[in-house]
Protein backbone atom coordinates (compact mmCIF):
# COMPACT_ATOMS: atom_id res chain seq x y z
CA UNK A 1 0.00 0.00 0.00
CA UNK A 2 1.35 3.42 -0.97
CA UNK A 3 1.21 4.96 2.48
CA UNK A 4 3.68 6.89 4.61
CA UNK A 5 1.50 6.87 7.73
CA UNK A 6 2.92 3.77 9.45
CA UNK A 7 5.83 5.30 11.37
CA UNK A 8 6.81 1.96 12.91
CA UNK A 9 8.15 0.72 9.61
CA UNK A 10 11.79 1.74 9.10
CA UNK A 11 11.87 0.63 5.46
CA UNK A 12 8.88 1.17 3.22
CA UNK A 13 8.06 -1.29 0.42
CA UNK A 14 5.99 0.45 -2.24
CA UNK A 15 4.81 -0.68 -5.65
CA UNK A 16 5.52 2.08 -8.17
CA UNK A 17 5.36 4.98 -5.70
CA UNK A 18 4.56 8.43 -6.99
CA UNK A 19 7.28 11.01 -7.59
CA UNK A 20 6.04 12.85 -4.52
CA UNK A 21 6.38 9.77 -2.34
CA UNK A 22 9.91 9.17 -3.55
CA UNK A 23 10.89 12.79 -2.97
CA UNK A 24 9.42 12.63 0.50
CA UNK A 25 11.58 9.59 1.31
CA UNK A 26 14.66 11.51 0.11
CA UNK A 27 13.72 14.63 2.02
CA UNK A 28 13.07 12.78 5.28
CA UNK A 29 15.96 10.34 4.85
CA UNK A 30 13.83 7.20 4.95
CA UNK A 31 14.95 3.99 3.17
CA UNK A 32 12.53 2.87 0.49
CA UNK A 33 12.17 -0.38 -1.47
CA UNK A 34 10.52 0.17 -4.86
CA UNK A 35 8.85 -2.64 -6.80
CA UNK A 36 7.20 -2.69 -10.21
CA UNK A 37 9.83 -0.79 -12.24
CA UNK A 38 12.16 -3.57 -13.39
CA UNK A 39 10.67 -4.04 -16.86
CA UNK A 40 11.15 -0.38 -17.76
CA UNK A 41 14.72 -0.30 -16.46
CA UNK A 42 15.82 -3.61 -18.00
CA UNK A 43 14.16 -2.91 -21.36
CA UNK A 44 13.26 -6.61 -21.41
CA UNK A 45 16.81 -7.89 -20.86
CA UNK A 46 18.11 -10.42 -18.37
CA UNK A 47 21.64 -9.75 -17.20
CA UNK A 48 23.37 -13.06 -17.74
CA UNK A 49 27.15 -13.30 -18.05
CA UNK A 50 26.62 -13.86 -21.76
CA UNK A 51 24.78 -10.55 -22.13
CA UNK A 52 27.41 -8.70 -20.09
CA UNK A 53 30.16 -10.29 -22.16
CA UNK A 54 28.43 -9.19 -25.36
CA UNK A 55 27.90 -5.64 -24.07
CA UNK A 56 31.28 -5.11 -22.42
CA UNK A 57 33.36 -7.12 -24.86
CA UNK A 58 37.02 -7.57 -24.04
CA UNK A 59 37.36 -4.23 -22.25
CA UNK A 60 39.16 -3.94 -18.95
CA UNK A 61 36.87 -3.51 -15.99
CA UNK A 62 37.63 -2.73 -12.36
CA UNK A 63 37.41 -5.46 -9.75
CA UNK A 64 38.08 -5.66 -6.03
CA UNK A 65 40.17 -8.71 -5.16
CA UNK A 66 39.70 -10.06 -1.66
CA UNK A 67 41.39 -12.89 0.27
CA UNK A 68 37.99 -14.11 1.48
CA UNK A 69 34.29 -13.44 1.08
CA UNK A 70 34.03 -11.44 4.33
CA UNK A 71 37.31 -9.56 4.53
CA UNK A 72 37.32 -6.77 7.16
CA UNK A 73 38.12 -3.32 5.84
CA UNK A 74 41.82 -2.51 6.19
CA UNK A 75 42.07 0.95 7.81
CA UNK A 76 45.54 1.49 6.36
CA UNK A 77 44.80 0.90 2.68
CA UNK A 78 42.16 1.45 0.03
CA UNK A 79 40.41 -1.55 -1.57
CA UNK A 80 42.62 -3.61 -3.87
CA UNK A 81 41.08 -2.47 -7.15
CA UNK A 82 42.59 -3.94 -10.31
CA UNK A 83 41.70 -3.65 -13.96
CA UNK A 84 41.18 -6.97 -15.74
CA UNK A 85 39.50 -7.99 -18.96
CA UNK A 86 35.88 -8.98 -18.50
CA UNK A 87 36.44 -12.49 -19.81
CA UNK A 88 39.14 -13.00 -17.15
CA UNK A 89 36.77 -11.78 -14.43
CA UNK A 90 34.09 -14.11 -15.76
CA UNK A 91 36.44 -17.07 -15.63
CA UNK A 92 37.40 -16.29 -12.03
CA UNK A 93 33.80 -15.80 -10.97
CA UNK A 94 32.82 -19.20 -12.36
CA UNK A 95 35.67 -21.03 -10.59
CA UNK A 96 35.60 -19.33 -7.17
CA UNK A 97 34.87 -21.35 -4.05
CA UNK A 98 32.73 -20.02 -1.19
CA UNK A 99 35.57 -19.76 1.33
CA UNK A 100 38.41 -19.03 -1.07
CA UNK A 101 39.75 -15.75 -2.53
CA UNK A 102 37.04 -13.70 -4.20
CA UNK A 103 36.68 -11.11 -6.96
CA UNK A 104 33.98 -8.41 -6.97
CA UNK A 105 33.24 -6.36 -10.08
CA UNK A 106 32.62 -2.75 -8.99
CA UNK A 107 33.02 -0.33 -11.85
CA UNK A 108 31.74 2.93 -13.30
CA UNK A 109 29.58 2.30 -16.37
CA UNK A 110 31.64 4.92 -18.22
CA UNK A 111 34.23 2.15 -18.53
CA UNK A 112 31.57 -0.03 -20.24
CA UNK A 113 29.95 2.13 -22.95
CA UNK A 114 28.54 -0.93 -24.71
CA UNK A 115 26.29 -1.58 -21.73
CA UNK A 116 24.32 1.66 -22.03
CA UNK A 117 21.66 0.40 -24.52
CA UNK A 118 20.74 -2.41 -22.11
CA UNK A 119 19.41 -0.41 -19.16
CA UNK A 120 17.49 2.74 -18.31
CA UNK A 121 17.43 5.26 -15.49
CA UNK A 122 14.67 5.27 -12.85
CA UNK A 123 12.01 7.87 -13.58
CA UNK A 124 12.27 9.00 -9.96
CA UNK A 125 15.66 10.54 -10.68
CA UNK A 126 14.47 12.98 -13.32
CA UNK A 127 14.74 15.89 -10.87
CA UNK A 128 18.29 15.12 -9.72
CA UNK A 129 21.66 15.05 -11.48
CA UNK A 130 23.06 11.54 -11.37
CA UNK A 131 26.81 11.97 -10.91
CA UNK A 132 27.79 8.32 -11.16
CA UNK A 133 26.31 4.98 -12.25
CA UNK A 134 28.11 1.88 -11.06
CA UNK A 135 27.79 -1.83 -11.91
CA UNK A 136 28.30 -4.61 -9.35
CA UNK A 137 28.69 -8.34 -10.12
CA UNK A 138 29.41 -10.99 -7.50
CA UNK A 139 28.99 -14.59 -6.44
CA UNK A 140 27.27 -15.90 -3.31
CA UNK A 141 28.42 -14.77 0.11
CA UNK A 142 30.47 -11.70 -0.74
CA UNK A 143 30.16 -9.07 2.00
CA UNK A 144 30.67 -5.32 1.96
CA UNK A 145 31.38 -4.37 5.60
CA UNK A 146 29.26 -1.86 7.52
CA UNK A 147 29.87 1.66 6.18
CA UNK A 148 28.06 4.80 5.05
CA UNK A 149 28.22 6.96 1.92
CA UNK A 150 27.94 10.78 1.93
CA UNK A 151 25.77 10.62 -1.21
CA UNK A 152 22.24 9.57 -2.15
CA UNK A 153 21.95 6.15 -3.79
CA UNK A 154 19.31 4.09 -5.59
CA UNK A 155 20.45 0.47 -5.80
CA UNK A 156 18.76 -1.65 -8.48
CA UNK A 157 18.92 -5.43 -7.99
CA UNK A 158 19.14 -6.60 -11.60
CA UNK A 159 19.75 -10.30 -10.96
CA UNK A 160 20.05 -12.35 -7.77
CA UNK A 161 19.48 -11.04 -4.25
CA UNK A 162 21.26 -9.30 -1.38
CA UNK A 163 20.81 -9.20 2.37
CA UNK A 164 20.98 -5.67 3.78
CA UNK A 165 21.64 -4.42 7.28
CA UNK A 166 20.86 -0.71 7.68
CA UNK A 167 21.58 1.55 10.65
CA UNK A 168 20.47 5.13 11.07
CA UNK A 169 23.13 7.88 10.73
CA UNK A 170 25.43 8.58 13.64
CA UNK A 171 29.05 8.13 14.67
CA UNK A 172 29.28 7.58 18.42
CA UNK A 173 27.65 4.13 18.64
CA UNK A 174 29.02 2.90 15.31
CA UNK A 175 32.75 3.07 16.13
CA UNK A 176 34.12 4.25 12.78
CA UNK A 177 37.83 4.09 12.05
CA UNK A 178 39.77 7.31 12.70
CA UNK A 179 39.97 10.29 10.37
CA UNK A 180 43.62 9.62 9.62
CA UNK A 181 42.86 6.12 8.34
CA UNK A 182 41.68 5.12 4.87
CA UNK A 183 38.48 3.63 6.25
CA UNK A 184 36.94 6.55 8.14
CA UNK A 185 33.43 5.72 6.86
CA UNK A 186 33.67 2.05 7.89
CA UNK A 187 32.57 0.69 11.25
CA UNK A 188 34.84 -1.53 13.31
CA UNK A 189 31.75 -3.52 14.34
CA UNK A 190 30.58 -6.66 12.55
CA UNK A 191 26.75 -6.54 12.89
CA UNK A 192 26.56 -10.33 12.58
CA UNK A 193 28.93 -10.90 15.50
CA UNK A 194 29.39 -7.66 17.47
CA UNK A 195 32.07 -7.66 20.15
CA UNK A 196 30.15 -5.95 22.94
CA UNK A 197 33.16 -5.82 25.24
CA UNK A 198 35.14 -3.83 22.71
CA UNK A 199 32.14 -1.86 21.41
CA UNK A 200 29.63 -1.59 24.29
CA UNK A 201 27.62 1.29 22.80
CA UNK A 202 26.55 -1.01 19.98
CA UNK A 203 23.93 -2.29 22.42
CA UNK A 204 21.94 0.86 21.70
CA UNK A 205 21.95 0.28 17.93
CA UNK A 206 18.83 -1.13 16.26
CA UNK A 207 19.83 -2.60 12.88
CA UNK A 208 17.20 -3.02 10.16
CA UNK A 209 17.56 -6.27 8.18
CA UNK A 210 15.87 -7.33 4.96
CA UNK A 211 16.47 -9.02 1.60
CA UNK A 212 16.42 -7.16 -1.70
CA UNK A 213 15.18 -9.34 -4.56
CA UNK A 214 15.76 -9.22 -8.30
CA UNK A 215 13.77 -6.41 -9.89
CA UNK A 216 13.55 -4.29 -6.74
CA UNK A 217 15.14 -0.90 -6.16
CA UNK A 218 16.39 0.37 -2.82
CA UNK A 219 16.78 4.04 -1.96
CA UNK A 220 19.64 4.36 0.57
CA UNK A 221 19.62 7.82 2.18
CA UNK A 222 22.94 9.63 2.41
CA UNK A 223 24.83 8.85 5.65
CA UNK A 224 22.78 5.70 6.39
CA UNK A 225 25.09 2.87 7.47
CA UNK A 226 24.75 -0.36 5.50
CA UNK A 227 26.26 -3.83 5.33
CA UNK A 228 25.53 -5.86 2.20
CA UNK A 229 25.84 -9.58 1.50
CA UNK A 230 25.25 -11.23 -1.88
CA UNK A 231 22.94 -14.17 -1.26
CA UNK A 232 22.43 -15.75 -4.70
CA UNK A 233 24.94 -17.73 -6.74
CA UNK A 234 25.03 -14.88 -9.28
CA UNK A 235 24.25 -11.26 -8.45
CA UNK A 236 24.14 -8.17 -10.65
CA UNK A 237 23.15 -4.71 -9.46
CA UNK A 238 23.54 -1.04 -10.33
CA UNK A 239 23.96 2.10 -8.25
CA UNK A 240 22.62 5.49 -9.33
CA UNK A 241 24.38 8.14 -7.24
CA UNK A 242 23.71 11.84 -6.74
CA UNK A 243 24.82 14.59 -4.36
CA UNK A 244 22.88 15.03 -1.13
CA UNK A 245 21.18 18.36 -0.48
CA UNK A 246 23.05 21.06 1.40
CA UNK A 247 20.42 20.81 4.12
CA UNK A 248 21.16 17.11 4.62
CA UNK A 249 24.93 17.62 4.58
CA UNK A 250 24.60 20.32 7.25
CA UNK A 251 22.31 18.07 9.29
CA UNK A 252 24.97 15.37 9.26
CA UNK A 253 28.00 17.65 9.30
CA UNK A 254 30.14 15.41 11.58
CA UNK A 255 29.50 12.43 9.26
CA UNK A 256 30.28 14.56 6.21
CA UNK A 257 33.50 15.80 7.80
CA UNK A 258 34.50 12.21 8.51
CA UNK A 259 33.98 11.41 4.82
CA UNK A 260 36.01 14.26 3.26
CA UNK A 261 39.16 12.19 2.52
CA UNK A 262 37.03 9.54 0.83
CA UNK A 263 35.13 12.17 -1.18
CA UNK A 264 38.41 13.55 -2.54
CA UNK A 265 39.63 10.07 -3.45
CA UNK A 266 36.36 9.17 -5.17
CA UNK A 267 36.30 12.47 -7.09
CA UNK A 268 39.58 11.49 -8.73
CA UNK A 269 38.21 8.08 -9.65
CA UNK A 270 35.03 9.56 -11.14
CA UNK A 271 37.07 12.07 -13.14
CA UNK A 272 39.24 9.24 -14.50
CA UNK A 273 36.14 7.28 -15.57
CA UNK A 274 34.71 10.32 -17.36
CA UNK A 275 38.04 10.81 -19.14
CA UNK A 276 37.79 7.23 -20.38
CA UNK A 277 34.26 7.91 -21.66
CA UNK A 278 35.36 11.05 -23.57
CA UNK A 279 38.35 9.24 -25.08
CA UNK A 280 36.02 6.49 -26.31
CA UNK A 281 33.78 9.06 -27.96
CA UNK A 282 36.74 10.69 -29.73
CA UNK A 283 37.89 7.30 -31.02
CA UNK A 284 34.41 6.54 -32.43
CA UNK A 285 34.24 9.93 -34.11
Amino acid sequence: MNDFTDRRREVLRLNRPSQQQFQRAVRTGRPLIIAGCAEELSRGHTYSLDLLQRAIGNRRIEVDRRPSRNTPQDPQSRPDFQRVRFQDFRRRLMTETFDGPRTYLQDDVNHMPGLRPFYGEPEYLRDVTVTRTKLWVSGRGLVTPLHYDPVEVVHWMMEGSKRWVLVRPGLRNLYPYGLRTKAAMFSRVDPDAPDLKAFPRWRGVRPIEFDLQAGELLYIPAFFWHRVESTSDYNVSMNYIWVASLRKMLRYLPEFGHAVPFVRWQAKRISAARTTMHEDRRVRL
